[in-house]
């Protein structure tokens, strides 16, 4: 894939021009995993900003009882783990290839580089994570007064949104995740999720889109759910 095609896609970039967005293309170096290989592990220093070109990684936490909790699966064009990219700390999780995976990397000094001599990137930097926030204190509204059915359709709504193929019929989305890797990332159990994904398709949010994919006749739908609307 192209390197300035693929951050291009990202939220953190698109109001970068084509020059803007050379320029950090040039900076980004080939990263490729084995699956089961650690990208990082939490409480490392931040080296920079990866970006999935395939596969799939997994971004998890481990408890004080050694139990690991899944955060996200991220998928192809998605970033990984740009928090620490911006204030400096450590990690603040882990990251492991779950396949076979290819990864653009931005180092942090050359990504500080950028933006310090070229402000329209910070400027466009800065209204993205305060996008990204916005849809934080949304997400967190959510995640403590809704049910779990309102959860998940926040959830799909948002993979529709980032990674969906839009079709006639509606959005198509390729999990790649399971009931179990999705129940973590909305704090339940899978039984809790296996129910809600029955009440979504009984009121014909989602429909089975073959192994692994979904259907979406219509996101604003199942943002609507999530904030109560419907």
């Amino acid at each position: 894939m192209d390197t300035v095609a693929l951050l291009r896609a990202l939220p953190l970039f698109e109001e970068l021009d084509d020059a803007m967005l050379a320029r950090l293309a040039e900076r980004c170096v080939p990263r490729a995993l084995a699956a089961g290989e650690v990208l990082f592990r939490s409480g490392e220093p931040c080296r920079g900003l990866y970006v999935i070109e395939s596969g799939r990684v997994r971004i998890y936490r481990v408890n004080e009882d050694g139990r690991e909790q899944v955060l996200h699966v991220e998928t192809a064009g998605r970033p990984v783990a740009e928090l620490p990219l911006f204030d400096g700390g450590a990690y603040p999780a882990s990251a492991v290839a779950v396949e076979p995976a290819r990864l653009v990397f931005l180092s942090r000094a050359d990504f500080e580089h950028l933006y310090r001599t070229h402000p329209e990137i910070a400027h466009a930097v800065i209204r993205a994570l305060g996008r990204r926030l916005r849809h934080l204190v949304q997400l967190a509204d959510t995640l403590a007064f809704r049910d779990v059915a309102a959860r998940l359709a926040l959830l799909l709504a948002g993979y529709a949104e980032r990674s969906g193929e839009r079709t006639p019929a509606g959005v198509v989305v390729a999990l790649g995740r399971t009931q179990e890797e999705l129940a973590h990332e909305i704090g339940t159990a899978r039984e809790s999720v296996s129910r809600a994904v029955k009440q979504l398709r009984a009121r014909g949010l989602i429909r089975s889109a073959g192994p692994g994919r979904l259907l979406i006749p219509d996101p604003d739908k199942l943002r609507a759910l999530a904030r109560g609307r419907v």
